[in-house]
């Protein structure tokens, strides 16, 4: 009985600070809620355009292109985006054969110029074993990149969601 209710407690304390898991809210997180459309823009890249694409499946605010905005459109800019590969492992020979791929990029969200809500770096990483020769190497990278993308964009809807 005691436990039941401290969880209760904790609980409802956690609840009542606002505290919520990330992609969890019941709101519409950082968009506003008079949002009209949102317009994705940054450096283009397989990054920003898997991010639009998964925002727009996913959005119940029309994601439309810069030409199409209207002035008062919501903007969210990806900015840093970059993807690294570098060294992790070597063999006994002395021959890289592990890398570490990391894809990283942060977002901002502005209404008629004012900033509404700015994200930390958002991260992935993961390994690439070096197997095989270059070719099978870069066929190794861009699956991990691939993979990578995908999971930094989910990442950056939660976040979005969530408001955090």
């Amino acid at each position: 009985m005691r436990g039941l209710l401290t969880t209760l407690m904790l609980a409802l304390a956690l609840s009542a600070c606002g505290y919520h898991l990330v992609g969890q809210g019941d709101g519409t997180g950082a968009i506003p809620v008079d949002a009209s459309q949102i317009v994705v823009v940054g450096n283009t890249g397989k990054l920003l355009t898997l991010f639009r694409q998964k925002l727009k499946q996913s959005s119940d605010v029309p994601v439309v292109n810069m030409k199409e905005a209207m002035d008062n459109a919501v903007q969210i800019r990806m900015e840093h985006a970059s993807e690294n590969m570098t060294v992790s492992a070597f063999n006994a020979s002395g021959i890289a054969n592990q890398y570490k791929v990391t894809v990283s990029a942060s977002l901002r969200m502005l209404q008629s110029g004012k900033e509404l809500w700015k994200s930390e770096v958002i991260s992935t990483s993961g390994g690439v074993f070096a197997t095989g020769g270059a070719v099978a190497i870069e066929a190794q990278k861009e699956r991990v990149l691939q993979d990578l993308r995908d999971e930094w964009a989910q990442k950056a809807l939660g976040r979005l969601r969530s408001g955090f």
